[in-house]
């Protein structure tokens, strides 16, 4: 019976599961699969979209009907039955559409926050027309 097989698949895990304690963000989400989960109240699923300054250089678009102040009371109910907080500081509403932020729910840890940063879910809209609202939807570090 050959132990070399037995000894390197043992010291391999050590290595890998030590790996994982001492690296943080080793158990970290990637934002493309958290934005991807999110239950939001909108009519067809938001498309997925390069972002060059959100987390995971992703973020979701879409354009729907609506008043900003209708979807906004909308996705603040929704995202707090998900576990996530909102930074009422951050909060800006009018005609011309919203800025939302807010925290994840405790435990989650978003994959490339940059070290000394906080990931915030970010939601922004923009009124582009009577009645029709574009969406975006990301991580930001804050």
């Amino acid at each position: 019976m050959d132990w070399r097989p037995r000894l390197l698949a043992l010291s391999t895990g050590l290595l890998i599961g030590a790996g994982a304690l001492a690296g943080g963000n080793a158990l970290a989400t990637p934002a493309g699969s958290l934005l991807k989960g999110l239950s939001l109240p909108l009519p067809k699923p938001a498309a997925s979209l390069f972002a060059a300054n959100a987390i995971g250089q992703t973020s979701r678009n879409t354009q729907l009907p609506g008043n900003p102040e209708e979807l906004l009371a909308r996705l603040k109910a929704s995202l707090a039955q998900q576990g996530y907080r909102e930074r009422k500081i951050n909060t800006v509403v009018g005609a011309w559409g919203f800025n939302l932020v807010m925290d994840p729910p405790p435990g989650t840890t978003v994959d490339g926050t940059s070290e000394g940063k906080a990931a915030a879910l970010v939601l922004q809209a923009t009124a582009i027309g009577p009645n029709r609202i574009n969406l975006n939807v990301r991580f930001e570090g804050l």
